[in-house]
């Protein structure tokens, strides 16, 4: 999800199964249930979700939009979910010269925009030079994950060259990437950054097209009758099964319950966890998708003024968190217990195990030698100010509110004070870009299946999460080292150095494997994702 400041995305490795998956439909395989016939075209399908439509920009990956984008637009590459392997999509094939720094792409040439324009080689290159280099003209920044970008060649109609200054292991993924390569058509691109966050704006190849926006808390999508050029290893060919779509934003969980047992909805993203049970009791499904990429944590903003500058405070904060009593109290066993600063079954990711234990006492112990005593009220203080924090309920992630006051419980017991405010998305957006001084905490993930989302996520050149004033030089390297490496082992050995790193310094603190939780009617068939847990519901049809 986007936070973190921009947040958000993938590999050729296998996409291990997780024991967080509910069904067989984890990392994005059908969840058909039951003898449903043979698939029907038609009907209209209801999708509630939590959070605000805003921003339609292709780099916002806000989860309420990504799952609405990723029907309209594609790539050159699809990931498979399952597997993790890439194949052709809007390309037919591709070449990686020998020192990984040209990869040569061959279009399809039946490929059209809703608009009728044909896909061809400029208007790749077009979305390329967007994302790579960004446009000072229209407001458009350069997309952090696309690192060491030099540019694009149209060689002929359909064929692109993309170039790179320095090898980029994490490349091909990112081609794959729902938010960072997404192929729009030219009359979108020539929008500034208001204008392409206009979804009424958006053209392009996908099986869907926009019908209707309503505000932030509607969109409603109708199919593409001419649409004939989905991946191989889609479960059918040609167009979309269902006519329409209907995106809503609705808060409330219990009402996106409600909703899926009365047939007003047919899917509901983030099922709460004390709503699973409710939700298969009623005769629905339940789809948990664990999301690669980054676990959700707090971030510590390293060039926050106060107590969190000494590393002793910020390890004392690691050490009294209890994720095991997080995933047990508020959560559910779709959640996975982070091991890692990535989630389980993410290519290459390395072992934070051992960091990450709950230790009362060490975090009473470390507190004691940084000068924090405990004051009259169990509260720690030194030089009079009280060790205290703000923390802010994350409006992206249903289980935020919940977790955030289990750990102000947790970290009371260490002496420590939190607390806790719910401001509104829009204020939530405001109050993180403007980086007020008790903004000491961020919560939020960059989901994508590739190891190398660390780069994007840490280094102080692209997301730079930590918010470092100054660089991490020992973290950069690391960053840039795997970044080049191509041998597995030595780019997993240097994964591993990476997370030592981040947890030896205390720059993250994980609460719980990203996860998303979908409810389903028991009439949904064919429901699929990405392989970041994005609806993808070209397969999806309503038996009778």
């Amino acid at each position: 999800m986007n936070t973190k400041r921009l947040r958000t995305l993938l590999a050729s490795v296998t996409v291990a199964a997780t024991a967080a998956c509910v069904l067989s439909a984890c990392g994005g395989t059908s969840a058909a249930g039951g003898e449903a016939g043979e698939p029907v075209h038609g009907g209209t399908l209801t999708f509630f979700d939590p959070v605000d439509y805003a921003a339609w920009a292709p780099t916002n990956s806000l989860w309420s939009n990504s799952n609405v984008t990723g029907n309209l637009a594609e790539r050159l590459i699809w990931q498979d979910p399952e597997t993790g392997d890439f194949e052709p999509w809007l390309a037919t094939s591709w070449e990686i010269s020998a020192d990984h720094l040209v990869y040569t792409f061959k279009l399809r040439d039946d490929v059209t925009f809703s608009n009728g324009d044909p896909l061809d080689a400029e208007t790749v290159k077009l979305n390329f030079d967007q994302h790579g280099n960004g446009d000072e003209k229209l407001g458009i920044p350069q997309d952090p994950f696309w690192t060491d970008y030099a540019g694009t060649t149209a060689v002929d109609e359909h064929t692109v060259k993309v170039e790179l200054s320095k090898p980029n292991a994490a490349f091909l993924q990112v081609l794959s990437n729902y938010r960072a390569s997404s192929i729009l058509g030219k009359p979108f691109l020539e929008q500034d950054l208001n204008g392409q966050g206009d979804l009424k704006n958006w053209i392009g190849t996908g099986p869907f097209v926009v019908d209707e926006v309503d505000g932030t808390t509607g969109v409603t999508l109708k199919r593409r009758d001419d649409y004939d050029w989905a991946p191989e290893s889609a479960a059918h060919q040609g167009k979309a099964y269902l006519s329409k779509i209907v995106f809503k934003t609705v808060p409330e969980a219990g009402t996106r319950v409600g909703a899926l047992q009365s047939g007003e909805a047919q899917i509901a993203r983030n099922i709460a966890p004390y709503d699973e049970e409710t939700v298969e009791a009623g005769g629905g499904k339940l789809v948990a998708i664990p999301v690669q990429g980054e676990t959700n944590d707090l971030t510590i903003q390293t060039g926050a003024a106060g107590p969190t500058q000494d590393l002793r405070v910020r390890q004392a904060i690691q050490a009294a968190t209890d994720r095991k009593e997080i995933n047990e109290t508020v959560l559910s066993p779709s959640y996975g217990i982070p091991t890692s600063e990535l989630v389980k079954g993410t290519p290459l990711r390395g072992d934070a195990s051992d960091y990450l234990g709950y230790d009362l006492e060490k975090a009473k112990s470390l507190l004691d030698e940084a000068g924090w005593k405990a004051g009259g009220d169990g509260i720690r203080v030194k030089d009079g100010k009280r060790l205290s924090f703000h923390l802010r309920v994350a409006p992206f992630y249903q289980v935020s509110k919940s977790v955030l006051e289990l750990l102000q419980s947790q970290w009371e017991k260490a002496g420590i004070e939190v607390r806790i405010t719910q401001p509104s998305l829009t204020d939530y957006q405001a109050q993180e870009a403007a980086s007020p001084a008790d903004w000491v905490f961020s919560q939020g993930q960059t989901s994508t299946a590739e190891a190398g989302v660390l780069r994007t996520s840490w280094s102080i050149s692209k997301q730079n999460s930590a918010g470092f004033t100054k660089p991490d030089a020992t973290l950069e390297k690391l960053l840039e080292q795997q970044s080049q490496a191509f041998d597995e082992r030595t780019r997993k050995d240097l994964i591993q150095q990476v997370e030592d790193r981040i947890f030896s310094q205390a720059y993250s603190i994980p609460l719980y494997d990203e996860t998303q939780v979908f409810g389903l009617s028991d009439k949904v068939q064919g429901f699929a994702t990405e392989s970041t847990a994005r609806s993808w519901l070209y397969d999806t049809w309503l038996a009778e």
